[in-house]
Formats: C-alpha cells, sequence, structure tokens
C-alpha cells in the first residue's frame, strides 16, 4: 500500500496522501478496503484482489476531481507495476472501480470527493 500511495503522490496533488477513509481539510487520503484471495494456486499462492479507497477534500471543487482523475490516470495506465509490489507480492493491474465524483458540500465549504481504485496482484507463499 505504501508503494502504491508514493505513486499516487508522484503525480504531484495538491496535498500529501495520508493514510484513512476521511480526509483532513484540503487533503487526500487511501486506505484499503475489504478485499481478499479470487483464486488460490499451487505454486503461485494467491490472486488477490484488493479495493483502495482515494478520497479528497478541497475548498475548490474542480482542484479535488483534477488531482484524484490525475491519479486515477497515472496508476491504471501504466504498463509495468514491477517496482510497486515486493519480494512476496507481484502487482499485477490497478483498475478503476468508480472513477473520482464529487459527494457533496462540508459546512465549510469543503468539497468532498470519493472514488475507488482495485489492485491485483499474486501474493505468494
Amino acid at each position: 500500500m505504501d508503494n502504491i500511495a508514493a505513486a499516487a503522490e508522484a503525480t504531484g496533488p495538491y496535498a500529501n496522501i495520508v493514510y484513512g477513509s476521511d480526509p483532513p481539510a484540503n487533503g487526500i487520503c487511501m486506505i484499503e478496503s475489504a478485499g481478499g484471495p479470487q483464486d488460490t494456486y499451487i505454486d503461485k499462492g494467491m490472486m488477490v484482489r484488493l479495493p483502495i479507497v482515494l478520497n479528497g477534500k478541497h475548498s475548490d471543487q474542480q482542484t479535488v476531481l483534477n488531482d484524484l482523475t490525475a491519479i486515477h490516470e497515472a496508476l491504471t495506465r501504466r504498463t509495468d507495476y514491477s517496482d510497486l509490489g515486493t519480494t512476496n507480492i507481484q502487482l499485477v493491474n490497478i483498475e478503476s472501480m468508480s472513477l473520482p465524483a464529487i459527494i457533496g458540500r462540508e459546512q465549510n465549504n469543503q468539497w468532498i470527493c470519493g472514488s475507488t481504485l482495485v489492485a491485483h496482484f499474486y501474493w505468494s507463499k
């Protein structure tokens, strides 16, 4: 997860990405959601599908929407994920489950944008 967050931050969003489901004011957050093995292989371990929630808040609606969209585009259009894996985890794909969309506006005039990515990886024994 840390490697995926670092790749997302490499897009240069308006704020550093924090771990959690509720971003701070003018902030962005990421957290793993419920997921699990799709398939189990004797020689490879497990193929896992892991949803990742990516949310943001900002006083400017277009800023939060643009930056979360840029993160989605950068992570899902990659052709090589080898630098995001570890010795036991081989990341093979990231896709958008739900594209960034404005969810609402808080009383402090912060626009809330929500989205979900899905990481697909082999987890070897």
